[in-house]
């Protein structure tokens, strides 16, 4: 049997549950722990053990997953640019919420690394909130579906929106299409059945 390790909010792991889920496989979900951590080598998740394949990737996974089932897996370009840009979006918005920090001005007193390219925390800190707030303007200018079948990159913008929405990462105040897909994706049953019990 697959076992998907992981931890219920991680976005990243959302997506993982909802092609499993689709799939019709035997799987468990593992909550990961200080003892199980040390079995992914990049010491993150998700990441799935399927007998003696360990994959460390949540594209990787759903793509095994997708192959394994004989479902498709980013069929279109159009697809694999909506998971590519709504992945840079949630990287960038993971990394913002890790820095917990409240206003880059907080930053100000952090000294410069000694880098090449003089490396600043607040500039860093503000260019990763712009980048965010570009994506997420980007994402809105879709057209997006109202019912299923989702394609993966669709799923994965759903992951981000909700685990964004929720961290307080992003703000969709105002963005008509992004509001309206995500009101409709929380009504379908893989996608409602993997929220996380918060």
């Amino acid at each position: 049997m697959m076992k998907l390790y992981g931890v219920r909010t991680s976005p990243y792991v959302r997506h993982a549950r909802i092609a499993l889920a689709q799939s019709g496989l035997e799987w468990q979900l593992e909550q990961v722990n200080s003892e199980t951590i040390i079995k992914s080598p990049t010491r993150r998740v998700p990441f799935l053990i399927d007998g003696d394949l360990i994959l460390t990737d949540s594209s990787v996974i759903v793509r095994h997953i997708r192959e394994k089932t004989g479902q498709p897996f980013l069929k279109t370009i159009a697809h694999h640019e909506l998971f590519a840009l709504s992945t840079t979006v949630l990287d960038t918005a993971v990394n913002v919420f890790l820095m917990n920090v409240n206003n880059s001005d907080d930053l100000a007193v952090v000294a410069a690394g000694a880098s090449t390219i003089g490396f600043d925390p607040k500039s860093y800190f503000e260019s990763q909130q712009k980048r965010v707030g570009i994506g997420i303007r980007e994402l809105d200018k879709l057209t997006l579906p109202d019912t299923e079948p989702y394609n993966d990159g669709e799923i994965r913008l759903a992951c981000l929106l909700d685990w964004a929405i929720y961290r307080g990462t992003v703000d969709i105040t105002g963005m008509a299409g992004l509001q309206h897909f995500l009101d409709k994706i929380r009504n379908w049953i893989p996608f409602t059945e993997t929220a996380p019990d918060i």
